[in-house]
């Protein structure tokens, strides 16, 4: 079980969903020495419910998507962001083709954002996407203590809340889904491939806001996001 590897999406994203049209800051940067607001933006219409990067760009606004979801609550579209001194780098998958888009903005000599990049349907990140990645796989939060401690501690706390119901499978596919937010905090997401009884979720949402902070300062950069722990049941 403790030989199981960690996967992880590079999404920097804010978990919850607010009211349709409700708009909040997420972070400031800054890019060749000017400074741009991040906004969060959540859209709701017949056909979907977004959640949305903004950044006012002078005469217009900058809109990448974050996270949309159909009518049957599925996850359609993940999209996060990366940044170095004078570009960003915003990055949507397609989670049904699991193809992605790659769009990259940089300031001209008025401080105006402008698209000097475009990639579309491409099969892995591309290359130049910053921070350099080891093995072009994008760096993610890291438990305290590596793989090894994160299995130990989900064998304590994960594992006898489940028993609880839930009989282990020995070769199961199941995935724990965390959320890890900038300061290292974790809140439960979702287990994939297994159904989660209320009083079992409210459990394991319990258990994962008392678990140990998560580095989120990896290679000098500062990353947040979902991490996809398999597990076995």
């Amino acid at each position: 079980m403790l030989n199981r590897k960690l996967l992880a999406l590079p999404l920097l994203l804010t978990s919850a969903f607010y009211f349709a049209q409700q708009i909040e800051l997420r972070e400031n940067i800054k890019l060749k020495n000017f400074d741009y607001p991040i906004y969060i933006k959540n859209k709701k219409d017949q056909s979907a419910i977004k959640e949305l990067y903004q950044i006012p760009n002078k005469a217009d606004t900058i809109t990448e998507n974050a996270l949309v979801k159909n009518t049957s609550n599925e996850e359609t579209h993940r999209g996060f962001y990366r940044i170095n001194d004078s570009e960003i780098h915003f990055v949507d998958i397609d989670l049904q083709s699991q193809k992605i888009n790659r769009r990259i903005y940089s300031p001209n000599k008025k401080g105006s954002l402008k698209l000097i990049k475009e990639d579309v349907n491409l099969s892995a990140y591309p290359n130049d996407l910053p921070p350099k990645f080891k093995d072009n796989k994008p760096p993610h939060p890291e438990f305290a203590g590596g793989e090894k401690a994160l299995y130990q501690w989900i064998e304590k706390n994960i594992y006898p809340v489940l028993d609880q119901k839930y009989k282990r499978k020995e070769n199961g596919n199941s995935v724990l889904v965390l959320d890890i937010d900038p300061k290292g905090s974790a809140s439960f997401v979702e287990i994939k491939n297994l159904k989660v009884a209320e009083n079992i979720r409210t459990e394991l949402t319990d258990k994962v806001k008392k678990s140990p902070v998560w580095k989120t300062n990896i290679q000098g950069f500062e990353v947040s996001g979902i991490v996809l722990i398999p597990i076995e049941y």
